[in-house]
């Protein structure tokens, strides 16, 4: 087999996970009835020219803001460690994951409030705990190897 063709999936693969990944993260921010979508399949985007950004900052409603609350913010956590994951695995150093994950959290939270959506201060918490948790995870693991 031609060294070539050997190196293509090595080469694109792990871009090509993270681009769609960072796909999947992007419908749920956009979209604008999650519900509506595990519930009857169905994908509905609205568009706010102008968004109360005040909301952003709304702290008291994150335990009543969704019916599946534990599911939705668990999913925050995890999705978000995740990202950071595919991005070390794929860049090796992760001063840049961590720097494209903490700036992705903050985008898509905010880009929330222009889609209809509830983007939230404590969202992007959350998503830089599983960020957190995934690098020290990674150092543990990194410093166990030597």
């Amino acid at each position: 087999m031609n060294t070539n063709q050997e190196t293509v999936p090595r080469k694109y693969g792990k871009p090509l996970i993270v681009v769609i990944w960072v796909m999947i993260l992007g419908l749920q921010t956009f979209m604008y009835d999650l519900e509506a979508f595990f519930a009857y399949h169905t994908i509905d985007f609205t568009w706010d020219w102008t968004p109360d950004y005040r909301t952003f900052f709304h702290m008291k409603d994150v335990m009543s803001i969704h019916d599946q609350v534990l599911v939705v913010k668990m999913g925050h956590f995890f999705g978000f460690g995740m990202l950071d994951l595919l991005l070390y695995l794929w860049l090796q150093k992760h001063k840049h994951s961590l720097l494209f994950s903490l700036s992705f959290a903050i985008f898509t939270e905010v880009l929330q409030l222009y889609f209809g959506r509830d983007g939230r201060l404590y969202d992007v918490l959350i998503d830089s705990a599983g960020i957190a948790l995934l690098y020290v995870f990674v150092k543990v693991v990194e410093k166990n190897k030597k």
